[in-house]
């Protein structure tokens, strides 16, 4: 049963698994727990019923013969195109992506512990090898993120779990087995902590969500109280993308977004479906093309652009700013005498922050009037402009929002 759920997710969903279940029937013939007889026929089983879900079903929905999983294990392994989103050193996933995913190294410590008990090595082998194997068979891929290993973390988790109950269960047995079990007690409160102050920083990673949102609530002002519906064209540029603008985030009320379809010169797009008088769709343009981008009449079929750069939105005079949202850049200490608004906010007003940005300034600013100066916080950076269209090139519309 394990083979096959291995097989499945690695055909349909997630190509990388293939490599984890390699490391896992390794072991396992190694040990030896399992003969290869016994694990041929389920995994052919497997593999064939996968195929007949996913090449079909996919095909279908990218309008081509496909099988996602391996197309996407042939552009991003061995063409090596994932190295366009970055490399990171060979040792990145066991330095960095293991103790965040684990949250922190104390959990790794216990990891040795259960490998060298006698009696919780034979458990915690078969839980803890093939992960670790998995993970550094996956560390020769230059392009590495977290995501890509988080398959093992219940694996290790339960490994370590192993010596954190053998510990606990002697704290009654002395001094030192009573400190060791508080450290542990003290080491999951911090990691509860940790993991708490993380989800919130990580929530301040999605400026292009939060501009879309905002962006609906912009229409939907505007479109109150209104007899009519409208059709709002939007342009998205790649950060804004990448970080929470989806189709689905254009949808607005309570109906629910079309599949893509095709508009002359803007090619796929979302529309909403079934919007009645006085509703707004968003219909969201995803243009890459630097040369289309370039050309000025571009621009002029949108009222509103979402961009990390404003300056490439063609003339500066047809737009104006709707709101900024500020994405998290770092932790920042600012001691008494430092001005508040210094470098980072030269070439914007305060009041134009929108979103969560907008919340982690107002605290800013109260911690900073009560520690009198002091402040240890998130520090964040113009991530995503929303511009709204002042008027055409022929000084027709007034404004997109009026």
């Amino acid at each position: 049963m394990a083979i096959t759920m291995f097989v499945f997710a690695a055909a349909i969903f997630r190509s990388e698994v293939a490599l984890l279940l390699g490391t896992t029937i390794l072991y396992l013939l190694i040990i030896p727990a399992t003969s290869l007889e016994r694990i041929v026929f389920p995994f052919c089983v497997a593999f064939f019923i996968s195929l007949l879900i996913s090449i079909p079903l996919d095909s279908y929905f990218w309008q081509k013969p496909l099988w996602p999983e391996l197309w996407g294990f042939y552009y991003n392994a061995i063409l090596g195109s994932s190295s366009l989103w970055g490399v990171s050193p060979w040792h990145y996933y066991f330095t960095s992506a293991l103790p965040r995913l684990l949250n922190g190294y104390p959990f790794l410590l216990l990891l040795p512990i259960s490998l060298r008990n006698p009696a919780l090595a034979p458990a915690a082998k078969r839980l803890a090898i093939s992960s670790l194997l998995f993970v550094a068979a996956y560390s020769v891929q230059p392009h590495k993120e977290a995501r890509f290993i988080l398959y093992v973390v219940p694996p290790l988790t339960a490994a370590a779990a192993l010596s954190a109950a053998y510990i606990f269960n002697r704290r009654g047995k002395g001094p030192l087995p009573w400190l060791m079990a508080t450290a542990l007690i003290l080491a999951v409160l911090a990691s509860f902590a940790s993991s708490t102050a993380m989800l919130l920083i990580s929530s301040l990673n999605y400026p292009g969500g939060e501009a879309l949102a905002h962006l609906r609530s912009i229409v939907q002002a505007d479109a109150a109280g209104s007899s009519f519906s409208a059709v709002v064209p939007v342009h998205a540029d790649v950060l804004s993308c990448m970080t929470g603008v989806t189709l689905f985030g254009t949808a607005m009320g309570s109906t629910v977004p079309t599949p893509r379809v095709s508009v002359p010169g803007q090619g796929l797009v979302g529309r909403e479906h079934g919007a009645s008088a006085g509703q707004v769709s968003l219909l969201l343009d995803k243009t890459e093309d630097e040369v289309v981008l370039a050309t000025e009449d571009f621009w002029r079929r949108f009222d509103y652009v979402l961009m990390e750069d404003p300056r490439k939105a063609g003339a500066a005079e047809e737009w104006e700013t709707a709101g900024i949202v500020t994405g998290f850049s770092g932790i920042e200490i600012l001691k008494p005498g430092h001005s508040v608004a210094s470098e980072e906010h030269k070439e914007y007003e305060i009041d134009e922050i929108v979103g969560k940005g907008a919340v982690v300034e107002k605290w800013k600013r109260k911690i900073i009037a009560f520690t009198g100066g002091w402040w240890i916080g998130p520090k964040m950076k113009p991530a995503v402009y929303i511009l709204r269209r002042v008027k055409d090139v022929k000084g027709v519309r007034e404004s997109a929002g009026a």
